[in-house]
């Protein structure tokens, strides 16, 4: 019985969250944006993911490829970056991680850039795992943090990254950080120096 009633609840809170992201089109936000590339090919970019709201919207239709976990959340995001004209990728640090990366190298072509939460699906929050410097190394592509900052949020509590909902008309400020390139293998302290220097911007 309580199993069924989480089931219940998570499906709930799964559409609940799928009918947000479908209509924030139409939501009104003032929306500055700063510093983002004159030509957004062939980068890695990432974003926390409570902040995903924004973070996916601003490259829709860019033709990106996206890192979704294989979770019931990751099914209800493919189906609406699917709709955003992503080429959806499944797989994340606890599943499937590595088929995932061979496939991103498998399918990225140049002019596709690839978008990540990188403390995601399950954190812990705002850790940077090391998907994006994989992809990174192989690549040669940079990697960029964006930094998404919204005046009017709600934050949901109980939910481990606080996720984060722009509230109508409120003043959200989008700012894309330096280009970081992952050219060599790192190491304990400096491994985590690296991720720090890329965090500070997000």
């Amino acid at each position: 019985m309580k199993n069924k009633l989480k089931n219940k609840f998570l499906n709930f809170s799964g559409k609940y969250l799928l009918s947000t992201l479908i209509n924030f089109n139409n939501i009104t936000l003032r929306l500055r944006v700063v510093n983002k590339p004159t030509d957004p090919s062939n980068k890695i970019y990432i974003f926390w993911h409570s902040k995903m709201l924004i973070g996916w919207w601003l490259f829709k239709k860019e033709n990106c490829l996206a890192l979704v976990s294989k979770s019931k959340d990751g099914d209800i995001l493919t189906r609406l970056l699917n709709k955003w004209k992503y080429f959806v990728i499944r797989g994340s640090s606890s599943k499937g991680g590595k088929d995932a990366l061979e496939q991103i190298f498998g399918e990225i072509t140049d002019g596709n850039s690839v978008v990540i939460t990188p403390d995601g699906p399950r954190g812990p929050a705002r850790e940077i795992k090391n998907g994006a410097l994989i992809i990174s190394n192989r690549t040669g592509y940079p990697i960029i943090p964006i930094k998404i900052d919204c005046s009017n949020k709600k934050i949901l509590k109980k939910s481990w990254d606080k996720f984060e909902i722009p509230l109508p008309f409120s003043k959200c400020e989008v700012s894309f950080g330096k280009h970081f390139y992952y050219k060599e293998f790192l190491y304990d302290n400096n491994l985590s120096n690296f991720k720090q220097d890329i965090s500070s911007q997000m």
